[in-house]
């Protein structure tokens, strides 16, 4: 991501912030306590409706609208925030705040909220992880990436510092869990991305995400890359693409590597997944968490996940657990333990306010 773009992304926000405050300085004069709790509804709703929209649904709209809906969905989250304040000011003290200074807590709000996740979503942690089996018969370390969505959310000396720090860590190997790059991905950022996971030192293993082969770029001006190109790319940089097939790494630890849910009948039905070897512990690679029949007829010990970046947008990991319960963290599928990554990036907007950009240090010891 360049300067410029973080220049595109603070400037759609001030605008819409100054645009906001102005109209509404006739509500806020003398405003009652209704109109103040009618603000807080109507702007809430309206932000969390954009994110969810943003978040959830791949619609025409939203990929050509750029920065203007994550910019909208943080200014009236914040604005509401003021308005509740000004709400409880209201009716504890029985006085109206003034609109000023409701205009000045919404603008410190909105800078607050803004900065932090734009700087959160800068900041690439590793996060550590033990599992343990009997199966195991020696200690096992290595590195699980997903989401990188290279160069549409993040700045290129982000992503080499985190490529550093996971060289340096020496694991056995590392697994790229989807997503690696976006359907904005120009086919020389593409080639980018794979050369430095290609050069990590480690044998490296891939699945596919639902953005990889840029399924939905005909919303944006068409595709930058053929499947083939993105195929031989990944291949020519030594990385060994996991399309439901498996790699025996150990004679007790087997990968699996799913092709992604949203390929239909691209995707083997489990009971035509290659055998594994019998007594090994088999960590399974989907992209996607949601597929539980799956998880359950695969039987993997573990299972490693992306895709829903664990929300990014506050408050969507609590909307998305009102359908569904894998969006970030451990949890337990049958005997499977199933761990979702927050992902180490985001999908294209520069803004992260839930959890942090992670890639997981996994460790998987004898029992």
């Amino acid at each position: 991501m360049t300067v410029l773009r973080f220049i595109e992304w603070f400037v759609i926000v001030a605008v819409i912030t100054v645009i906001l405050q102005v109209v509404q300085i006739p509500l806020r004069t003398g405003g009652s306590a209704l109109v103040y709790l009618l603000g807080f509804i109507i702007k809430a709703a309206v932000s969390v409706g954009i994110a969810l929209y943003c978040m959830a649904f791949c619609s025409k709209l939203i990929w050509n609208l750029g920065y203007l809906p994550a910019a909208l969905y943080a200014v009236l989250l914040c604005d509401a925030a003021a308005d509740l304040i000004a709400l409880v000011i209201r009716i504890l003290r029985g006085t109206e705040p003034g609109f000023q200074a409701v205009m000045l807590v919404s603008i410190l709000l909105t800078a607050g909220f803004v900065i932090y996740g734009t700087v959160n979503m800068q900041i690439i942690v590793p996060k550590e992880h033990v599992y343990t089996s009997d199966k195991l018969h020696d200690k096992h370390t290595f590195v699980f990436i997903s989401d990188l969505h290279y160069s549409a959310a993040q700045s290129e000396s982000a992503v080499d510092k985190a490529l550093r720090e996971i060289a340096d860590l020496k694991p056995e190997f590392v697994l790229l869990g989807g997503d690696i790059t976006d359907d904005r991905s120009t086919a020389e950022e593409m080639r980018e991305a794979y050369e430095k996971l290609g050069s990590l030192g480690v044998p490296v293993y891939y699945i596919y995400g639902n953005h990889d082969r840029q399924s939905h770029a005909d919303y944006i001006r068409g595709a930058k890359y053929t499947p083939e190109e993105l195929e031989e790319t990944i291949r020519s940089n030594g990385i060994t693409i996991l399309r439901d097939e498996i790699a025996v790494l150990s004679d007790d630890l087997v990968v699996l590597g799913r092709e992604d849910a949203s390929r239909g009948d691209e995707r083997c039905a489990v009971r035509d997944l290659p055998a594994r070897p019998e007594g090994a512990y088999v960590v399974c690679v989907d992209h996607s968490p949601y597929q539980e029949e799956d998880i359950l007829a695969t039987g993997a010990d573990l299972q490693l996940s992306g895709h829903t970046h664990a929300g990014q947008f506050f408050p969507l990991q609590y909307v998305y657990r009102l359908s569904v319960n894998n969006i970030y963290g451990d949890y337990k599928v049958g005997s499977t333990d199933l761990y979702v990554s927050s992902g180490i990036a985001g999908w294209y907007f520069p803004f992260r306010t839930v959890a942090h950009c992670n890639y997981e240090v996994i460790n998987l010891d004898p029992r």
